[in-house]
């Protein structure tokens, strides 16, 4: 009773010990559901299962392809397909199968025997050589695949036959001549091919780039240019894309129009001045195309071109607008909110002012306060604070509140625009002018006195765009302040101006006597700016002492990071960034 117990509890163990799906009628759906999760083992188990009754089931052999793939073991169902072959019934699935696996076994002969097989069953068809070079290229044998392709040259008769794949393989091995002739016979014969071309096409490098241009401008093809100015505007020439485009447009017949929106797909995302430029020549020339949509393109049109800095361009597009009985309420008002933008633009201030004071009633709340802000900025730059202040009264968004800062600091009223600028917080508006806003309420925070005019004005004339005037004001107010109420921290302004413009000496003197007045936020950065200055030039003692003083007498200071690298670079303990 013992030992028949004991034969009985192994041979439970041994049937616990198969797998639940061993213990199964084989399943082609329960193979494909272990591939499915990733188990790929398990499913070319499986697959060979079900292939153990039906050799040649097609559906199997291609699971179990598959799944060995993704094991990268596809050499291994070798047997698999002996026995396929041995069933007896051939196909053009199966010599597909076989002309994949054989050709990453390395198995010439059988793979070359599984070609001939084929062509019987389809004499005119690519597909044999398609096949067969694309398993040679899987392995990365290009000359098998050269090979491929001619052999289906010359059985088809038929010099422009696989043209997708040779050009492939011509633009693999650098042969951008033979690449464009090849992509541009294969996308004649096949459109869909186009984006192919330009896919592989892109992929070029250095030199090749300029040679890939050449050769397409050679072909003389509007088709060639299509693929040309996609080409262009990813190597990063936006403008010259749809200047091609646009050359292209009189051969490219009823085509054009899916050509421009194309390039338009192309731009999208790009915020550079040549994108935007690039996408106002597009949009206007789709607005020449689309009479139903000419409107909404022209409008479009027009607010790229005022993003891009062309305002005669976009106000050109805005001529245009205005003489189209077609444009919508809408866009009218749309049309007239991006010519008070061109306005402001080109300093048109009073224009730009009643064509907004006009507008406004009939703008979306968001679409108003953005012109509002958009007029403020202008006016600030004509130097009309009280218009600027005027133009953004009534708006409360934080946008508003740093326009507002900003405006009573140029007005000196050092009180309000603290509080105004902390209001904002730091991520209103555009980045840069974020960072600038920070500066400033560094500068602001030690800051004792309500009104100070002259720094308002100083800063003022930074906002101008006249650096100069602004670091000698600057200078002039810090003078007026006790270093650590302020003084010590225009000052500092005031050098870093200096450094801006070049003029070193200027910058040094400011530098040191901010670093003299041992104000320790500061100090600590003059000393590191003086350092900075030192490694430039080369005098890299003076440099060492500085930072080693820095480090000793502020070790908590923002800068110290930034001090010990520079320190590094100074004794060459590390390159210079």
């Amino acid at each position: 009773m013992v030992l028949r117990f004991g034969l009985g509890r192994v041979a439970l163990l041994s049937v616990i010990a198969v797998p639940l799906w061993a213990q199964q009628e084989p399943s082609p759906q329960r193979a494909f559901d272990l591939e499915r999760r990733g188990n790929y083992q398990a499913a070319a188990e499986a697959y060979r299962a079900v292939l153990k009754p039906k050799p040649n089931d097609l559906g199997a052999l291609l699971g179990l392809e598959r799944s060995l793939q993704a094991l990268g073991k596809v050499s291994d169902m070798t047997d698999a397909l002996a026995r396929a072959f041995a069933s007896g019934e051939r196909s053009v699935g199966l010599y597909s199968v076989a002309v994949r696996v054989w050709t990453a076994a390395r198995m010439a002969d059988s793979v070359k025997a599984a070609i001939e097989k084929w062509i019987q069953l389809e004499p005119n068809s690519e597909a044999p050589y398609q096949e067969w070079g694309s398993a040679a290229l899987a392995i990365r044998d290009k000359e098998q695949a050269q090979a491929a392709y001619t052999m289906g040259r010359l059985r088809l008769k038929n010099p422009q036959a696989l043209a997708g794949e040779v050009a492939q393989l011509a633009t693999m091995d650098g042969n951008y001549a033979d690449a464009v002739k090849e992509w541009l016979v294969a996308v004649a014969k096949t459109p869909s091919y186009r984006s192919a071309a330009v896919s592989l096409l892109a992929q070029v490098r250095g030199e090749g780039r300029a040679a890939v241009l050449r050769h397409l401008g050679d072909a003389g093809q509007p088709t060639a240019e299509r693929i040309g100015a996609i080409l262009t505007i990813r190597w990063g020439d936006p403008v010259g894309g749809a200047r091609r485009i646009e050359r292209a447009l009189p051969g490219l017949g009823s085509g054009g129009t899916e050509a421009l929106q194309e390039v338009l797909d192309e731009l999208r995302g790009l915020t550079t001045k040549d994108g935007f430029l690039a996408r106002g020549i597009t949009l206007e020339l789709l607005g020449g195309r689309v009479q139903a949509q000419a409107s909404r393109f022209w409008l479009e049109a027009a607010q790229a071109y005022a993003e891009a800095g062309e305002q005669p361009s976009a106000r050109r597009m805005l001529a245009k607008l205005a003489g189209d009985p077609n444009s919508s309420p809408g866009i009218a008002a749309s049309a007239t909110s991006t010519l008070v933008g061109v306005l402001v633009s080109e300093g048109k201030m009073n224009e730009a002012d009643k064509q907004f004071g006009e507008l406004k009633g009939v703008l979306a709340p968001e679409e108003r306060a953005q012109l509002g802000i958009k007029l403020a900025e202008g006016w600030i730059r004509a130097g009309k604070l009280d218009r600027a202040e005027q133009a953004v009264a009534n708006d409360s968004t934080v946008e508003a509140f740093a326009v507002k800062g900003r405006i009573k600091l140029y007005q000196g009223d050092i009180t309000a625009a603290a509080e105004l600028l902390r209001a904002a917080g730091p991520y209103a508006g555009e980045r840069d002018m974020s960072t600038a806003r920070a500066s400033v309420l560094a500068l602001l925070q030690v800051l004792t006195e309500d009104s100070l005019p002259a720094l308002g004005a100083a800063l003022w004339k930074l906002e101008q765009r006249d650096t100069a005037a602004a670091a000698h004001e600057l200078e002039a107010a810090a003078r007026k302040l006790e270093p650590d109420k302020g003084g010590a921290e225009a000052f500092l302004l005031a050098g870093r101006l200096h450094l801006q413009l070049k003029q070193l000496s200027e910058a040094e003197r400011i530098l040191k006597e901010v670093a003299a007045a041992k104000v320790p936020a500061s100090a600590a950065q003059a000393e590191l700016e003086l350092a900075r200055l030192y490694v430039q030039r080369g005098d890299k003692a003076p440099a060492i002492e500085l930072l080693e003083h820095l480090l000793v007498s502020y070790p908590v200071s923002a800068v110290t990071p930034q001090a010990r690298r520079l320190l590094d670079v100074a004794k060459g303990a590390i390159p210079p960034s």
